[in-house]
């Protein structure tokens, strides 16, 4: 495994992390991609019937924009603590993504739209980048550890609430429903 992943290191090259940063988002555009047709038929048929399409492509489109802003901070500010937020708050998440579709193709017994993406793109571009970050001296050991620690937990509220629908009714009380459907606006339509 370790001499495949060296082959991408000399294909890519060495590119510097503020470059090789951007090769996130182009990941998750195709990993989208690959999600795109078959995704709500999958969530309405094993965990919400209530999910949509429109739903899908709103989280998603949320997804690209802010992976797109996280590139971008690490390629203008390329610091240490710019990247540790970068691998806590958006990067590490892509191996949990990988590993929530592998987990929920083998559970449900039936492909789960992002499966292919997530495991022949995520693995390598993680380990990729992070080396790139360790190279630089952007990312130690243990901040990537302590990264990781923070994405892990962060995935899991994000696959409860958004795939699975677990704590939409903790999400009510917590936004003060009545407050918003006062103006009009349903807790429903947003989550």
């Amino acid at each position: 495994m370790e001499q495949g992943m060296n082959r991408i290191f000399v294909t890519l090259g060495i590119l510097p992390l503020h470059h090789a940063v951007w090769l996130f988002p182009a990941a998750t555009a195709l990993h989208f991609l690959e999600e795109a047709p078959g995704f709500t038929k999958w969530e309405q048929q094993f965990a919400s019937p209530r999910y949509t399409s429109s739903r899908w492509a709103r989280i998603h489109a949320i997804g690209l924009t802010y992976t797109s802003a996280f590139a971008a901070a690490v390629a203008l500010f390329p610091t240490r603590p710019v990247v540790f937020l970068f691998f806590a708050f958006c990067f590490s998440e892509m191996a949990f993504n990988a590993a929530f579709h592998l987990g929920a193709t083998l559970w449900f017994g039936t492909y789960c739209p992002g499966l292919v993406t997530g495991l022949a793109l995520y693995p390598a571009l993680f380990w990729y980048i992070s080396r790139v970050a360790s190279q630089e001296g952007l990312l130690t050991w243990t901040g990537s550890l302590a990264a990781f620690a923070i994405a892990g937990p962060i995935h899991a509220l994000d696959v409860a609430t958004n795939v699975f629908r677990l704590c939409t009714g903790i999400w009510q009380s917590v936004r003060f429903d009545g407050v918003f459907s006062e103006a009009g606006f349903s807790i429903d339509s947003a989550v």
